[in-house]
């Protein structure tokens, strides 16, 4: 009789297992497209934010699911995923590591993102236009990624979670012949992670 009870009991269970998948969309409210596969019904695409599809025994199943059944169903696992990476461009005068006054204005923001985060990572690359020897942009450029490295330790952010590089002339933001000055190629890249 036992082994009937937990026979029919497993029977049960497996009959009212399902599968459910939902389309979030981005920040900006757009979503791409999941390809559902269930094992015993027709594939189905899911292509609109929040589209959900169920599957059960009774079949396949697909609707727009709500905010609150969203968070009920994967609020867990939606609140344990880390926050997208931000990026911010900050620009210097000509031949310096100065910022320029509108991008030191922007440095807050920068610290602001980081104070949001748990674990923060920060990643900082340094930029040049192509005025000057690649060797010496190089030098600039590190001198540029250092010099946000320091302004970011004195603002509080350790300096084990900043990683620095230069790329000197390189990777020009702005495609441009040799020795031109390009305020938009002479910046830094600063990833919040």
């Amino acid at each position: 009789m036992k082994l009937l009870t937990l026979l029919l009991g497993t029977l049960f269970l497996a009959a009212c297992a399902q599968e459910r998948y939902v389309l979030l969309p981005d920040a900006s409210g757009q979503s791409g497209r999941l390809l559902v596969k269930p094992r015993q019904s027709p594939p189905l695409t899911l292509d609109q934010p929040n589209a959900l599809s169920t599957s059960g025994f009774w079949g396949i199943g697909q609707r727009r699911a709500e905010a609150d059944e969203v968070k009920a169903i994967w609020g867990g696992s939606l609140a344990a995923t880390p926050q997208p990476p931000k990026k911010f461009m900050l620009y210097f005068l000509e031949g310096t590591s100065e910022l320029t006054a509108d991008s030191k204005k922007e440095l807050d923001g920068v610290f602001d993102e980081i104070k949001k985060r748990k674990v923060t990572d920060v990643v900082v690359i340094g930029h040049t236009d192509t005025v000057g020897s690649q060797e010496s942009n190089d030098r600039l450029a590190e001198a540029r990624a250092k010099a946000m490295q320091a302004e970011l330790e004195h603002l509080g952010v350790g300096a084990e979670s900043i990683k620095v590089s230069g790329r000197g002339e390189r990777e020009p933001l702005v495609k441009t012949a040799d020795e031109v000055a390009e305020p938009l190629n002479r910046r830094v890249e600063i990833q919040v992670r």
